[in-house]
């Protein structure tokens, strides 16, 4: 079945019309035209699970248009022959075929330069047909497929796995989070209706002999939203514009104008178009790979993500506003939120006051998807600041692990399991000899904790070295080794047995970049601090560090400077612990460790927040020497850690890393932002210093570049500036004048130039 010879064959034989046949595109359909005795006809030989319920409401529909008198070019069935008829398919199957006039034009899809008015135009095409159909009932209306737009979420959620590209899928992933935000509140008071369902840019038809647009394709009639017929047709007319708010405000002035639109169903717009796009593009993914040689199955896909991608920066409150301006509504009025007003004095009564809000408007935020993070009414922002969700915000793959393993077990370490071993099997895989006794728990801080255990354990030691400005985590004992903390607000000053060597910052410190001996004659001070330790006749347990101190403001570590602290530390009996918490899991990209750059292997590695994407997890890795001396007859058990979810999820995380190439993307976008944050200092004086490795960097704001005075202020109004433009940040350093930088590791090199430019816009 589907040669034009057949086809040929068909229309003289079941519809008695004489002439050649050539093939047409279609989505799953054959279609056909013939052409023959001056005229010309459309066969359709539908697919097999189409049948004649469906078929005659097509046909009916199609009459109702033409008695309704709406005046425009349509398919009408042809009247010297059958309406429809059966005909013999493959294998002994049967298919439905129909035959109809041609409407005679050419699809806008083909348009190079739309004429003045044609998208009002559209918009008036919609709610003539959508007029004429109104009242119109048929038992085949209210039928259960794909392409209604109120089974949208769950059909894209069905299909994303079949999108082949992880950014590709990631798009649809954030958009969808947003749409459902968006229409969170609202979707049940649209209302409902028989509705055309594909005014697509294909099946408009031009004419410019003809006064009036053409309209084909009768086949995702359905019972609907009926604002979703125009959503759904200008999901497909924005599509490769260079100004998509004009297009679809024209489309809802013409539209609004025959077909009054409710506030409400004006609100559901622009989210219900994104929604068919999201369905258009997993569908279509789907069905390309079962007939990968139709090409016209995917044809709106590649510009359909642009525009996604496009739209996910742009308000859906703006875009409102233009079509409430075009539709004659009055503007929106601001608003004060008072929903964030109870929270917070809810939280304010609930929970530790201590407890810190970010931005000088907090957001409430209720979605989280790949890059973005959503707050109530389905505005997006781009995250450029979470570094706990490593692989994205609600990664498809850690959740469906996460929950597949939760529906089976979840239980502790006391039996054996396969989670947790192949889960440490992985982990330790990363790293280098001798490193590759894994223990698990909960959390970054709860990995430290055992990590200072475990070196006090082997070393019989009791005193810390540590970094100043350093912060390892919120217990007790951890906070005792944070200089961040002990020396900060509130805190009660540098306990005995730490001793706080003197950060490596080559910006502030007496030693700068330029010098190649930097990094030893930072180290130097160690001895400084291993003295102290021995004055009080007590023993050092370790030296504890992160190769890129966060708290610090994203200090990169002059060449050398952890090989000769380690020198310098283990001659003394101390351990070397490296603190990955934050700089771990490829995050530096040209290591899948950030200790790996400074070339050196510590005794005991501790691993937290990215290495569950958000699920409480942490990691401590170490030597079988130091394990040994921890198994001294004390049993260690740690209720949750290892538990077979958490397992699920790390060991999700580490195949995402991989599978989609982060630790490669960690270092193409970070050197591209990198470079861009340089030339911004170059140009702005507010802008000291810049620097990190991979997707871990930071701005260090200054009032004056050459003494380098801390410009907190700034810093600070320069990430609330941001937040404006839909970018969160947040600031760090012991003066609070770094501006940092540490996204999820799927921030693309286009989010790197769109934050880019708008901190210019900013800076300027």
């Amino acid at each position: 079945m589907g040669t034009a010879d057949l086809a040929t064959k068909w229309a003289e034989e079941f519809f008695g019309v004489t002439g050649t046949a050539s093939r047409l595109d279609g989505y799953r359909d054959k279609n056909f035209r013939i052409d023959g005795d001056g005229q010309k006809w459309v066969l359709k030989v539908l697919a097999e699970e189409v049948g004649p319920t469906t078929l005659a409401l097509w046909v009916e529909a199609s009459e109702r248009l033409h008695k309704a008198g709406v005046r425009v070019p349509l398919p009408a069935p042809a009247l010297n022959g059958n309406k429809w008829i059966e005909i013999p398919g493959i294998g002994g199957k049967r298919n439905l075929a129909w035959l109809t006039k041609w409407v005679d034009g050419e699809p806008v899809a083909n348009l190079k330069d739309r004429p003045l008015g044609l998208n009002k135009d559209v918009g008036e095409l919609v709610a003539d047909v959508q007029s004429a159909l109104q009242g119109w009932e048929h038992s085949a209306l209210d039928r259960v497929f794909d392409w209604d737009l109120r089974q949208g979420e769950a059909v894209v959620e069905k299909n994303l796995s079949g999108i082949a590209d992880p950014r590709d899928q990631r798009v649809i992933h954030e958009t969808l989070a947003g749409v459902r935000e968006s229409l969170s509140g609202i979707s049940s008071c649209l209302r409902t209706g028989p509705i055309h369902g594909d005014v697509n840019d294909f099946n408009v038809l031009m004419n410019r002999n003809l006064p009036s647009l053409g309209l084909i394709d009768f086949e995702d009639l359905s019972w609907g939203w009926i604002v979703g017929d125009l959503a759904i047709s200008a999901a497909y007319m924005v599509l490769n514009q260079k100004d998509p708010v004009e297009v679809l405000t024209s489309m809802a002035e013409g539209y609004h104008e025959k077909c009054p639109i409710e506030e409400e169903e004006l609100a559901a717009l622009w989210p219900l178009a994104k929604l068919r796009l999201c369905v258009s593009i997993t569908m279509a993914a789907k069905e390309q790979a079962l007939n990968p040689e139709n090409t016209y199955i995917s044809v709106s896909t590649r510009p359909g993500l642009e525009i996604l991608r496009w739209a996910l920066r742009i308000p859906d409150l703006k875009i409102l506003e233009a079509l409430r301006k075009a539709c004659d509504f009055p503007t929106i009025k601001p608003k004060t939120d008072s929903s964030n007003k109870t929270l917070r004095e809810r939280r304010n009564l609930t929970l530790g006051r201590n407890l810190s809000l970010s931005y000088d408007k907090p957001l409430h935020i209720v979605r989280g998807a790949g890059r973005y993070l959503f707050e109530k009414g389905g505005r997006g922002y781009l995250d450029a600041v979470n570094n706990v969700p490593h692989v994205g915000h609600s990664h498809p793959k850690v959740v469906e692990a996460v929950a597949h393993q939760m529906s089976r077990l979840n239980t502790n370490t006391r039996y054996l399991q396969e989670a947790p071993l192949a889960f440490a099997e992985s982990l330790a895989a990363t790293l280098p000899d001798p490193l590759s006794v894994v223990y698990l728990v909960n959390s970054g801080s709860e990995a430290n904790e055992l990590a200072l255990r475990l070196a006090r354990t082997h070393t019989r030691g009791t005193d810390w070295v540590v970094l100043d400005a350093a912060y390892h985590g919120n217990t007790g004992t951890l906070v005792d080794i944070s200089p961040y903390k002990f020396n900060g607000r509130g805190g009660t000053g540098q306990p005995e047995s730490t001793q706080v060597a003197c950060l490596p910052d080559c910006y502030r410190g007496e030693w700068g970049i330029e010098d190649i001996d930097a990094g030893s004659k930072y180290a130097q001070d160690l001895d400084r601090c291993l003295h102290n330790i021995a004055k009080r006749d007590a023993q050092p347990a370790g030296f504890v560090s992160e190769a890129i101190p966060g708290c610090g403001g994203q200090v990169v570590l002059p060449p050398g400077y952890l090989k000769a602290a380690y020198e310098k530390a283990r001659a003394s009996g101390a351990l070397c612990i490296a603190d990955e918490v934050q700089v771990g899991f490829g995050r530096v990209g040209s290591h899948f460790w950030a200790f790996e750059t400074q070339g050196v292997v510590p005794d005991i590695v501790t691993m937290g927040k990215p290495i569950g994407n958000g699920h409480p997890l942490g990691a401590v890795v170490t030597t079988p020497e130091i394990a040994d001396s921890f198994s001294s007859g004390m049993e260690y058990f740690n209720t949750f850690g290892g538990n077979p979810v958490a397992c699920a999820a790390g060991n999700t995380v580490l195949e995402v890393i991989r599978e989609e190439g982060l630790q490669e993307n960690a270092l193409q976008t970070g050197t591209l932002l990198l470079e861009g944050l340089q030339k911004l200092a170059e140009k702005h004086t507010l802008l000291g210093d810049v620097r990190g490795l991979g997707l871990f960097l930071g701005a260090v704001c200054v009032k004056d570049q050459k003494t380098k005075e801390p410009a907190a202020e700034e810093a600070s109004r320069l990430v609330e500036d941001l937040r404006e433009d839909g970018i969160l940040l947040s600031t760090d350093g012991p003066f609070h004048d770094v501006v940092k930088i540490k996204p999820p590791l799927v921030f693309e090199e286009d989010d790197a130039l769109y934050l880019l430019e708008k901190l210019a816009a900013r800076l300027a």
